[in-house]
């Protein structure tokens, strides 16, 4: 690996420590100013690690290819849809535990589910998908939790939808053919069917109109999960997170080029507005969420989703 930026040695050696997890990074303790005058603490290792992604260190890394990137990706999404599929967690666990820096575990699964323990397996099994990312061992535990808690419903719905249209089918469900949305969405569907019809079918359609391809999917996937501007998060996680979701934009942009040759800027336009589509059902999905609590108060939600539904409809992201 050869690191082009114009560092010194010290700080490149000190890089190469982080990246490669020897040097863990700790939360500055000075509002990430420890670099500005009066007071300087060069000790700090949360903003000079800040200074190194500024330097440009992550984008001169040789590491990043095409191939290499999408082979591991794709082993991570299969091994997410096998949990998915044939586990169950530990234990019940709550939006804050499973958004911490602790592995949840899971057991080979042996009960019947419903669409809310589906769902709740949704959100456990992106959560540890995104924990197996190599930038994530990079983030302080605070980041890594509002990391997470801002990136895992990006994911959960873009990989849904994904698995779904590549068994052309033209909506979602949980395994087994089980209808996504809990009976308890009839009374919404009764004056207002849109949304169902948005969280089910808008983003399959999407991607059955730009015909993605898995491997177009697998690095809007990291892109898209790359938000920059989760609540909670420092200016040394966020540009983390811009640093890397450049990478695999450029990544992306290099792969339309192999493969679209001169419309590879048109096609990498056109996969990068999947986003928009994201955000309109993650919209419908806030929506539904909040009639829910309106008109079916007696809802009896699972720890973890009760938890997921509060940040939801707090942060509005």
């Amino acid at each position: 690996m050869v690191l082009k930026a114009q560092c010194c040695n010290a700080c490149k050696m000190f890089f190469r420590r982080v990246i490669t997890f020897r040097t863990p990074i700790t939360p500055c303790e000075r509002s990430e100013e420890c670099f500005e005058p009066p007071i300087r603490n060069f000790e700090c290792r949360s903003c000079r690690f800040q200074k190194c992604i500024i330097a440009g260190m992550i984008h001169n890394q040789e590491r990043f290819d095409v191939p290499g990137t999408l082979n591991q990706l794709s082993q991570l999404e299969y091994h997410r849809r096998q949990l998915f599929e044939n586990f169950q967690p530990i234990r019940s666990f709550s939006f804050d535990e499973s958004t911490s820096g602790d592995t949840v575990g899971f057991i080979m699964k042996t009960t019947v589910f419903d669409s809310y323990d589906w769902e709740v397996m949704s959100q456990l099994t992106t959560m540890n998908f995104l924990r197996q990312l190599d930038f994530t061992r990079m983030l302080t535990s605070q980041d890594l939790r509002a990391f997470l808690k801002g990136a895992y419903l990006n994911s959960a719905i873009l990989s849904t939808a994904m698995h779904w249209f590549l068994l052309n089918s033209q909506s979602i469900f949980h395994p087994g053919g089980l209808d996504v949305c809990p009976k308890e969405m009839d009374i919404i569907n009764a004056f207002n069917p849109n949304f169902e019809v948005g969280i089910k079918c808008r983003l399959i359609g999407k991607l059955a109109e730009l015909k993605v391809t898995r491997e177009e999917f697998l690095l809007l996937s990291i892109i898209f999960a790359c938000y920059p501007g989760s609540p909670g998060i420092s200016k040394t996680g966020n540009l983390l997170l811009h640093s890397y979701q450049k990478v695999y934009s450029n990544l992306l942009f290099t792969h339309c080029q192999m493969t679209t040759q001169q419309a590879a800027p048109s096609r990498f336009t056109e996969l990068l507005s999947i986003c928009e589509t994201i955000a309109k059902t993650k919209q419908d999905i806030s929506n539904v969420a909040l009639l829910l609590k309106v008109y079916q108060p007696g809802i009896q939600w699972k720890e973890m989703l009760r938890g997921a539904i509060e940040y939801l409809l707090d942060s509005n992201i």
